[in-house]
């Protein structure tokens, strides 16, 4: 849970912020689609666009993107359930769409989205973080899992096909890697005891080559500690190996119906030539690098994606229009419906606050029911939770301290 309470606090960048990138990016790939592709060629492919064949698969592209969210929040509020963590699927999916706002808008391969919807969950339940965070790591090695396993079947029909793009096939082999190396990390650490202690010695190895400055005893204690975590946040799913089951399931379904997206689209626009293929490896590059730029995919992936289409043979003015479109499906309106369910819970303070305030929060609820220091000068301040008050305790124990109960008071608000 540290580790991913680290990540994500290290990101500072502001939802203001976000929409100038978002606006910025939005003006180079309408400058891109005027100059490269043309207004003509644009005007003539949607003359010829059968409304009715776009608005049903159009519609149906919309429904397959509320349906792959529904599957990533049941596979999730599966793993809790079986942690004793009792939440509702209808509140998991709202915290899901409001955890995949938050990815959409701060650039932290999706990090930042898995550490607000555990801190909505424990807002929610009250649980501790031990169980919230057992149910990250979880999800986290499923999830890419399926991503492996699906790259490997899809390099079925990109790596082994004549006529592939060599810019596809090599991006296609780079996301194979990575995804394997990190799958590999991950059950390194979630299977073998003695891993987190390895894999720390050679991260420092590597880190004191290159960022010397950053190797203190503090920072190296607190990385062991947090790959410690997947060892014992996993321990319920190690010795009961069916409890993934259906997990995997919801994952898979997830995954199927985010790339029957990429179908429906083309199908929308009367395209229905492509090869399997080509959808599978423009699916893995598209999520790929949405997951790791968010805001800043916006005009970057737009152009991106429009030149692979290029290169599959496929118009210019039938690649702009894609885009276009496949963006308005994957983006847009995944960032508008999570706007609304951060409104709906409430939540528009939480990813308008600065990290450092969301770690200090996640820190004060993390102490549970315990009466924990504050700090560690002789005088000590003290907060016993229970009963909400704050205690100022000299080396008698004595003195209850009004200023500090004010504020309590204030930050319970």
């Amino acid at each position: 849970m540290n580790c991913l309470v680290e990540t994500t606090l290290t990101v500072n960048i502001s939802v203001k912020r976000s929409l100038i990138f978002m606006i910025a990016g939005l003006t180079v790939f309408v400058v891109y689609l005027y100059l490269y592709i043309g207004p003509s060629q644009i005007l003539y492919v949607l003359r010829n666009v059968n409304p009715t064949q776009y608005a049903i698969f159009y519609s149906l592209a919309i429904l397959a993107v509320l349906g792959s969210v529904f599957c990533w929040s049941a596979a999730w509020n599966s793993i809790l359930k079986k942690l004793c963590v009792d939440i509702s699927y209808r509140k998991t999916y709202l915290f899901y769409w409001v955890g995949n706002f938050t990815d959409l808008i701060i650039p932290c391969a999706t990090v930042c989205g898995e550490l607000t919807r555990l801190y909505l969950v424990q807002r929610e339940t009250k649980e501790n973080y031990g169980a919230l965070g057992a149910s990250a790591i979880t999800n986290r090695l499923v999830a890419y899992a399926i991503v492996t396993s699906g790259l490997y079947i899809g390099s079925i029909f990109v790596l082994f096909k004549h006529g592939v793009p060599a810019l596809i096939t090599n991006v296609f082999i780079l996301l194979i890697l990575g995804s394997t190396g990190y799958l590999a990390v991950l059950l390194f650490l979630a299977f073998s005891k003695s891993a987190a202690g390895y894999l720390t010695k050679t991260y420092f190895k590597i880190l004191k080559v290159f960022r010397p400055k950053k190797l203190t005893e503090y920072y190296i204690k607190k990385t062991q500690h947090s790959m410690e975590g997947f060892y014992e946040g996993f321990k319920v799913f190690r010795e009961n190996p069916r409890y993934l089951i259906r997990p995997i399931i919801f994952h898979a379904l997830a995954y199927i119906l985010g790339l029957s997206v990429f179908v429906l689209v083309f199908y929308a626009l009367g395209i229905t030539t492509v090869t399997p293929g080509f959808y599978i490896a423009v699916y893995f590059i598209a999520t790929s690098f949405q997951d790791a730029s968010a805001s800043f995919s916006v005009g970057s992936l737009d152009i991106l994606l429009a030149t692979i289409f290029i290169l599959y043979g496929i118009s210019s003015g039938l690649s702009g229009i894609a885009v276009v479109i496949l963006r308005s499906a994957l983006f847009w309106f995944p960032l508008l419906a999570g706007f609304v369910c951060v409104q709906i819970i409430g939540a528009k303070n939480l990813v308008a606050v600065k990290p450092k305030d969301m770690r200090k929060s996640m820190e004060e609820r993390k102490l549970g029911e315990k009466t924990v220091p504050l700090s560690e000068s002789p005088t000590t301040n003290n907060i016993d939770l229970k009963t909400g008050k704050i205690f100022k305790i000299d080396s008698e124990n004595q003195v209850e301290s009004q200023e500090h109960q004010e504020k309590q008071k204030s930050l319970e608000k």
